[in-house]
């Protein structure tokens, strides 16, 4: 008797403090909240400091990543079996969604600067960056960020996938050299996959039914993928330089005479010459498309190698006569699966 009251005592006392703490922990919060959204920002700049430092960073965002996946499904499936009076389980949630909001700031502000270099201003990409952003401002503000990203399982689901496919089609191939068509699809499958408990029940996965949702939930976000990869930037490729020239030093590899604007007057050959950058390990064929006044007139392929800081210089070249040659044109530099990494434009008088 005497030891089970000791005992009891002792749990009675553990479950006092914890409420004491709890009690204290809100009070803080209420006293503190107004500050948490700079807090947030202070967080986001300090990852951004922390994508400038290089590639060889991205293994803690990994790191990052796999700490918002348990806290989210801590968050989805355990803390919601509290019992709602408790009064631990409000701080709980409230400590698990404040790490979770701030921990997606940080990730999209991560990710904001790597697909806005790899965008072409003035092109369709641009969209997805924006969409970044405006996610990023959603969750520096609490009350935003619970009344459009947490009001629902869809909208959680949709802020989620896009967040972890955002993340996995920059980071595979970094760190995997996947070519950046196969990075596409492979980070959206992942990612549904990978928060499918926010609908169907890990243990239930394997039932035909639950199983045949998750497969069909799959392939329409693939169909998805493949219908509006032209909105993606492709990272992590970038054009570092392009320029239109009349001829290329072939020893130093450089452009010899880059123009914007000339006559066609004595002019036979234009070349189009691109610096892209790719990290190490990567391999990529794209495609320089040549086009005057809109109208496609050759496309020409290439092979790069990543690793080399300046980019992997290339170029390609077309034979002009007559006036029919005048006008304006662009290069558009695409990648196999036809994704715009970037844009040269010059004009023939």
């Amino acid at each position: 008797m005497g030891e089970g009251g000791v005992r009891g005592s002792g749990a009675i006392d553990l479950k006092d403090k914890i409420l004491i703490l709890a009690d204290n922990l809100t009070r803080v919060s209420n006293r503190y909240y107004k500050y948490f959204p700079y807090l947030s920002l202070l967080l986001g700049i300090l990852t951004v400091v922390l994508w400038q430092r290089g590639f060889e960073f991205i293994r803690w965002v990994f790191i990052y990543l796999i700490f918002i996946g348990i806290t989210t499904l801590v968050l989805l499936r355990f803390a919601k079996d509290l019992p709602q009076e408790n009064r631990v389980f409000s701080i709980a949630v409230w400590c698990i969604e404040f790490i979770n909001q701030n921990l997606y700031q940080d990730l999209t502000l991560f990710l904001l600067p790597i697909y806005y270099q790899s965008s072409t201003i003035l092109s369709a990409n641009v969209i997805f960056v924006i969409i970044i952003a405006v996610l990023s401002i959603i969750t520096t503000f609490d009350n935003v960020y619970r009344g459009l990203i947490l009001k629902n399982k869809i909208t959680q689901f949709l802020f989620y996938t896009f967040n972890l496919f955002a993340f996995l089609n920059f980071g595979l191939p970094v760190i995997f050299g996947i070519r950046n068509i196969y990075s596409l699809y492979i980070s959206i499958s992942l990612s549904v996959l990978l928060l499918a408990p926010l609908f169907v029940d890990y243990r239930e996965i394997f039932r035909r039914s639950k199983a045949a949702v998750i497969v069909g939930m799959i392939l329409i976000s693939i169909l998805a993928i493949s219908l509006s990869k032209g909105f993606i930037p492709p990272v992590p490729l970038k054009l570092v330089t392009g320029t239109a020239s009349t001829d290329i030093d072939r020893i130093k590899k450089e452009p010899i005479k880059p123009f914007e604007s000339r006559t066609s007057k004595g002019l036979e050959t234009i070349y189009c010459y691109t610096s892209i950058f790719a990290p190490m390990g990567i391999h990529e064929t794209l495609w320089h498309v040549w086009k005057i006044d809109g109208l496609v007139i050759q496309k020409v392929r290439q092979e790069i190698s990543g690793g080399r800081r300046e980019g992997y210089r290339t170029w390609s070249k077309k034979t002009i006569s007559g006036n029919n040659m005048k006008g304006r044109w662009t290069v558009d530099v695409e990648t196999d699966g036809g994704q715009l990494i970037g844009r040269v434009r010059f004009e023939i008088i």
